[in-house]
């Protein structure tokens, strides 16, 4: 029967800390007074009218705004335009030197058809004909007359467009201090 009076007082322990934790430890509210008539019409916003349609002036127009690209470059895209890096090592004698450098000195004429003597700035010559690529820029042989020889190089300007520019390069004379 021990064990029955030590049950009892762990049940008469718990039973206390449960009634100590409902006790009210607050006050209970108290309900607000109850407003009359008297007290709402102190408290009672006071009427405000509403302006004449005359009296406001009316507001100003929107501007509507309208963004136009065209003719514009892409503010996101690079001033720099990179192409592939080409290793100029790797390319012929005629496309390593700029077409400005190189000096248009004769024209032949044959049952193989027309071509034109380039020489390089040390000295060496090669003959070129229509079609064949001249300078880093991909510049290829238009056109070779008596006078001059046309090449023409494509390049991108800073809108990305593809453009081309015509270098023309005289012919060479004994006048002009060719030896």
């Amino acid at each position: 029967m021990p064990r029955l009076g030590m049950v009892t007082t762990v049940a008469v322990v718990c039973a206390s800390f449960l009634a100590a934790g409902c006790a009210d430890s607050e006050p209970p509210l108290e309900k607000p007074p109850r407003a009359t008539p008297a007290t709402q019409a102190a408290v009672a916003p006071a009427v405000v009218t509403a302006p004449t349609p005359e009296a406001v002036p009316p507001p100003p127009p929107k501007e509507e705004f309208t963004y136009n690209p065209s003719g514009r470059r892409d503010p996101f895209r690079s001033l720099i335009v990179t192409g592939g890096k080409r290793n100029v090592d790797l390319l012929p004698p005629l496309q390593r030197r700029e077409v400005s450098e190189l000096k248009f000195v004769a024209v032949v004429w044959g049952q193989l058809g027309t071509y034109g003597m380039l020489e390089m700035p040390d000295g060496k010559g090669y003959a070129v004909r229509i079609g064949t690529r001249v300078g880093p820029n991909r510049g290829v042989v238009k056109r070779i007359t008596a006078r001059d020889l046309t090449v023409v190089e494509q390049y991108v300007d800073f809108f990305g467009e593809t453009r081309t520019r015509d270098i023309v390069l005289d012919l060479r004379t004994r006048e002009e201090g060719l030896e």
